[in-house]
């Protein structure tokens, strides 16, 4: 691990915010609207769980590979009504916008997190690096960050290893300029390591690492990784 970077770069969903739970609040009010509209599985109702499995088989799909999390989300509520059989493209609509609108209102940074990269960007030259379709700006945390790539912009998805090497080649660094910073142990650990890239796991959950290869340092928060970078 090198002394000193350059530059850190950041995951977004999970590290720096929490969307799992503006997410899953979020899919709970879009299965209340379906069941309030009379939309109802041939096995059940419908549920937020359920919702959450039909997005990621529709992510899964060939014909929805690089696109915008807008539009799979969109496709998934559309596939939902159609396994109910109610193919109705404005009551999906109408569903999507409930979610979107839910998702956003809920979406919040960790407590740790605005002090702390304040303080490690007198130091370094900050990146986010995300799958997701959350813009920093959303959270007050527009200018943090020297370069923002998305990967339905860029075109490569982790755990791609070349969506890390297109944010070194746009910001002109080496890989050992770069610690990465992310929760996800393939997506973020493992898929960074490939691109030649140091790697920081953020374990707030205090889970078991899932793997053989492992990450350069594990730390609870960013508190924690900007005294272990300060220390070194």
């Amino acid at each position: 691990m090198s002394g000193a970077y350059r530059a850190l770069s950041f995951d977004g969903d999970g590290t720096l915010w929490d969307f799992e739970t503006a997410m899953s609040l979020a899919l709970e009010d879009a299965a209340r609207l379906l069941r309030e509209s009379g939309v109802g599985r041939p096995d059940g109702p419908v549920t937020a769980h359920w919702l959450r499995e039909i997005r990621d088989s529709v992510a899964r799909l060939d014909a929805y590979r690089g696109r915008s999390m807008e539009k799979i989300r969109l496709a998934s509520f559309e596939a939902a009504l159609a396994q109910c059989g109610h193919a109705d493209p404005t009551l999906a609509r109408d569903v999507y916008d409930v979610y979107m609108r839910a998702r956003w209102a809920r979406l919040r940074v960790h407590e740790d997190v605005r002090e702390s990269l304040a303080g490690l960007k007198s130091r370094h030259r900050l990146a986010l690096v995300t799958n997701g379709n959350t813009h920093p700006r959303r959270l007050g945390l527009d200018g943090v960050f020297e370069s923002v790539v998305v990967a339905a912009e860029c075109g490569f998805q982790k755990p791609d290893p070349e969506i890390y090497r297109f944010m070194l080649d746009r910001m002109r660094l080496e890989a050992g300029d770069v610690l990465h910073v992310g929760d996800d142990p393939a997506e973020d650990v493992i898929a960074a390591r490939r691109a030649g890239l140091d790697t920081a796991w953020i374990n707030r959950d205090q889970r078991a690492w899932p793997h053989d290869e492992t990450p350069s340092m594990t730390v609870a928060d960013l508190r924690e990784l900007a005294l272990r970078l300060m220390a070194r």
